[in-house]
Parts: C-alpha cells; structure tokens; sequence
C-alpha cells in the first residue's frame, strides 16, 4: 500500500537519526534535517522524497518524523509494544490525535542504525501529552544511571541474583550445565491469505530438546527488552542486520540464520541473561496466548535499567572498588579496542589480497610456466616432451595455489574477523558501564565525607556505601564474565584460524612437491 502525498500539503518531515544509503536509489538522512516527503509505503515503512540539497531517494520512515498539520505525530512502535491490539505491529504507525488505523503493518528494515521512538501511553492527548522516549540502536548500550538504587529507590522484583567471591573478585554463579539453543529450518510463512510472508526458525533448548518457533521481529523484540533490563550492566549483542529486497533468497536466509545463532550463543553462554525471565520466556513459550501474555509481563517489569541492581543478592562480601579500578578497566578496554579494530582492518587487507591480487599473481606464474611449456613443444628436440609436461605441470600448480589463497578466506579468515567485529561493538559498550561504576564510587566518597562532618548519619552513609558496594560488585562481576569470554573466544577463534594456515601451506607444498617430482626424468 503507497499513499502519495499531495504537494499541497507540503508534507515535510525532520530527520530524527542517521541512515547511510547502501544502493542506488536511496537517500542518506543526516539527523536534524528537514526532509520533504513525496510519497510513503505504509505496508514497507519505506518514504520517498528529497533533501535540501536536491537529492531524491528511498528511505526508512521509522528514521524521521513527519512535521504536518494533517498527521500531527508519528508513533514509531518498539516491536514489543504492550497493548495487544497492536501485537501484529512490528515497527511503524502513523498516528492522528482523535482515531487509530487498525490496518496491520510490518517493516522489515535493511538498517540497524535508528531510532525508536515511542510514546508513553496516552490518557490526555492534549497539551500535556507526555515526552517521547527514545532507545538509541547502535552497537548497542542503553545509558542509564544507578544514582536512584544508591539513594534508596526500591522497586517490585521477584528475581534474586546471586555472585560469588574469589581471587579475581566478584563473579556471577555459573549453571553446571551450561545451555545451548539451536537454530534450525527456516521456514517461509504466510498469513492474510498469503498477502505477507515472513520467516521463522526452530529454536530447540539443550536441556528439553522441546522447539519453539520465532520469527525476526520476535528476536528484536527480545533484544530490546534486554537492552531495557540489562543494559546498565551487560553490553548486549547486535542481531544480524535486516533486509528487504533479498530477504527470502537462499543465500540470505542461511547468513541471517548463522547471525542469529551466533547472537543466541552469546545470549545462551551468559549466566544471568540465559536465565531470567525474558530469555526463559522467548525459548519455551509455545501457546500465542502465553507467549503474548508473557510479553506483557516483560514489558511491565519495573527492575531495569539502573534498577536492575535491586535484583542482586545482600551479601557481606560485596566490596566498594577503589577509584584507580575503574580506570584499569578503562584502559584496557580502551587498548583491547584500538587493538581489535587494528585486528579488523589487517584480517580485511589480507581477505581481499588473497581473493584479489595474490591469487592474480599466482595465476600469472602459472600463465608463464604455461607459456614457455607451449614454447618447447615447437622445438625440434627429442626430450621436449618431457620438459614440456613438467612445465605445463607447474603451471597449473600454481593457478591451484591462487584458489587455495582464494578459498581461504572462508576457512579460517572469516570466523576471526566475524568474533572481532563482535567485540569491537561489546567493548565499546564499557565506557558507559565504567562510568556508572565511577558515580557509584564517587557517591559512597562523598558521603563519606559528609558523615565525617556529621552532615550526615552513620547509618545514611553505610546505607550508601553498601548500594554502591552492590553496582560496584555487580559490574565486576561482569567485567570478570566478559574477560573469561574474551580469553575462550580467541583461544578458540585463532586455535581454528592457526589449523586452516596448516592446513592451507600443507596443501600449497603438497603441490609443490608434486611438482618437483615431476622433473625427475
């Protein structure tokens, strides 16, 4: 369905955050500019119109908002909207202040990089309408701050979480078996008589073996409660980007089917998140009615954000961190960065080395051994065939060595720069948290001082003290959890790429000697 907008009514509309355009025909949006709108796809969310530099293209509706008398505001719905009669929503409505649309619309977005902008819910749709909220979706961290669970803030949860202490600190409680989901058989479905596919993937717990079915925005809604919930403690994972035009080709469902396993791996191998209520809902709720109630739950839970805090366990043990910890943690996720990003950018030259100019040089040795075999086969000698044979022989050797370095990407290469691309978004995620750390610290400092000059109690700045001993316990926890991670990743990862390099050099001499063999004559 596309609703063309008349040029009478000067549809425009402002640019809430970036879109970078990825083909012809698409229109980068930069944040703050006005965009005039020609026409938009409510069924595909996708706009057409021009930017005020003249530049005429496609882009997500859900990246802008429309500045018109005729629809005063647009509402770009988290797919975890908690009113059910909208459960069939998946990104995008366009909202008038006195009626609803009930027409069911869906988006599959190409682009990860947004905004979403919700809208609290509205029982004066007036003057007073109350301020959007909005959940930036970068490589991804929700900031919020733990400054109300320190000052007493409570709220109503029934989850525990339980650390433990030992030498490197505090540290979360780890299952004795661990849980493993798989991703499997990606089906295409239809709904409205076959008016909208989509896909959905059997996901099957280790520990029941029982398979649930989910679709794509089933997974984004998961990652945007878990970026509510944890986000002040744990850097969540993106999922594998969207897309629209290839979205049910082979090649593209099996790549997002390989994103997504690795994104539920990671989900699967966390201690807190593999078990809390949201996750435990997402890989067992079979029954529509219990997964939309379930849904409903979630989105109403009150300890998130930095009041995910109050979920942790009173323990004796918990231990305020010194001021210089946080910026050890600091340091090292500044350097891990700079040298995973270092990682990326070599892993990427020697890719398209080996698929491009290493593999042409090869192929060119080959062409001229090829060539002087040609030429002995026009001598007149007797033993011509002989070195002519060998000759041709090296040749097509070395064409093979071009593709063994053209193939190898795939082997070895791939799998460390995919783990490196990953940690290069999840360490950027720690500034944030170690800056919470920091203001947790800085508060129990300062009421430290405080009760020294009896401003205030002994028992207000134990109070203190102790809720800042509990983030700061917490986020240690965590960074402990992240560093084992970290640590198990690359051993595996370069143990896997270290075995391809053998493997591969073990081929190229195979051939080589094969070759040599051949002049014995």
């Amino acid at each position: 369905m596309s609703t063309k907008v008349g040029d009478s009514e000067k549809t425009t509309a402002i640019v809430r955050c970036i879109f970078k355009r990825r083909k012809e025909g698409e229109l980068t949006l930069i944040p703050g500019e006005v965009i005039t709108v020609n026409s938009q796809d409510i069924y595909s969310g996708w706009y057409e119109g021009m930017n005020s530099n003249g530049e005429y293209g496609l882009f997500p509706g859900q990246n802008v908002e429309l500045l018109m008398d005729s629809v005063p505001a647009i509402k770009i719905e988290e797919t975890c909207a908690a009113d059910s009669h909208y459960e069939e929503i998946d990104v995008v409505e366009l909202r008038s202040k006195n009626s609803y649309s009930n027409s069911d619309t869906s988006v599959e977005s190409i682009d990860q990089v947004y905004e979403v902008i919700t809208h609290e819910a509205e029982d004066k749709r007036s003057s007073n309408e109350s301020t959007p909220k909005r959940i930036t979706r970068l490589y991804h961290f929700t900031k919020t701050e733990a400054e109300p669970f320190i000052a007493g803030k409570t709220v109503k949860t029934a989850t525990k979480i339980k650390l433990t202490f030992n030498e490197n600190g505090a540290s979360w409680v780890y299952p004795i078996v661990p849980l493993e989901c798989t991703i499997t058989n990606p089906q295409i479905e239809t709904k409205y008589s076959g008016m909208k596919k989509y896909i959905s993937y059997q996901i099957t717990p280790n520990d029941t073996n029982i398979s649930v079915y989910h679709r794509y925005k089933h997974f984004d809604w998961l990652y945007c409660r878990l970026i509510e919930k944890f986000g002040s403690i744990i850097p969540i994972p993106l999922l594998p980007e969207k897309d629209i035009p290839w979205r049910y080709s082979d090649d593209f469902v099996q790549a997002r089917m390989g994103g997504l396993q690795a994104w539920i791996n990671r989900i699967s191998r966390h201690p807190i998140i593999s078990h809390s209520e949201i996750f435990q809902h997402f890989i067992r709720r079979r029954d529509e009615k219990d997964w939309k109630s379930g849904k409903r739950n979630a989105e109403k839970d009150e300890a998130v954000g930095g009041m995910i805090f109050s979920e942790i366990m009173p323990s004796s043990e918990f231990r305020l961190l010194n001021g210089e910890e946080p910026e050890k943690y600091l340091t090292f996720a500044k350097c891990m960065g700079e040298s995973v990003r270092s990682l990326i950018t070599v892993t990427e030259e020697h890719m398209a080395r080996c698929t491009g100019s290493l593999k042409s040089e090869y192929i060119k040795i080959g062409k001229a051994f090829s060539d002087i075999s040609a030429s002995f086969a026009k001598s007149t000698y007797l033993g011509k065939e002989s070195i002519g044979n060998a000759l041709a022989f090296v040749g097509k050797t070395y064409d093979d060595i071009g593709n063994v370095y053209f193939d190898q990407p795939k082997q070895g290469v791939h799998c460390l720069l995919e783990i490196s691309k990953e940690y290069k978004g999840l360490l950027a995620c720690f500034p944030d948290i170690i800056n919470i750390l920091k203001g947790a610290i800085e508060k129990a400092h300062e009421y430290e001082k405080l009760a020294q000059v009896n401003k205030v109690t002994m028992k207000e700045k134990e109070a203190i003290v102790f809720k800042a001993g509990v983030v700061s316990s917490t986020i240690q926890a965590e960074i402990n959890h992240f560093n084992r991670e970290l640590t198990n990743d690359y051993k595996e990862t370069i143990q896997h790429f270290l075995y391809e390099q053998v493997q591969m050099y073990s081929k190229i001499t195979d051939k080589l000697r094969e070759a040599y063999a051949r002049f014995e004559f």
